[in-house]
């Protein structure tokens, strides 16, 4: 909705800057947000191979390339530092512990 409204006042520099950077904002926030979603999902995958409550029951497959999603994951949030620098304290803030 934002961009409909925007879109009159775009020729302003000052609107049109101030427009960029929420758009790069948010495309920031989306990329986070996938990081952060596979992480979980990562992590609600290796608990459920441990089955019912640690028992063995009802067990899920394992994931047995962990390494390789570390090395994937540490890349993009290196990517997302080096992309977008201005946005460093809440990349780190949303995807923080991939800097261990």
């Amino acid at each position: 909705k934002i961009t409909t409204i925007v879109q009159p006042y775009l020729h302003e520099p000052e609107v049109g800057a101030k427009f960029a950077k929420v758009q790069e904002m948010m495309d920031v926030l989306y990329q986070c947000e996938d990081v952060r979603d596979h992480i979980n999902e990562l992590g609600e995958v290796c608990t459920r191979a441990s089955g019912f409550m640690g028992t063995g029951y009802m067990a899920g497959d394992k994931v047995e390339n962990l390494d390789e999603h570390g090395k994937l994951l540490g890349e993009t949030y290196d990517k997302l530092l080096a992309k977008h620098p201005d946005f460093k304290p809440k990349i780190e803030q949303a995807d923080g512990l991939l800097d261990l």
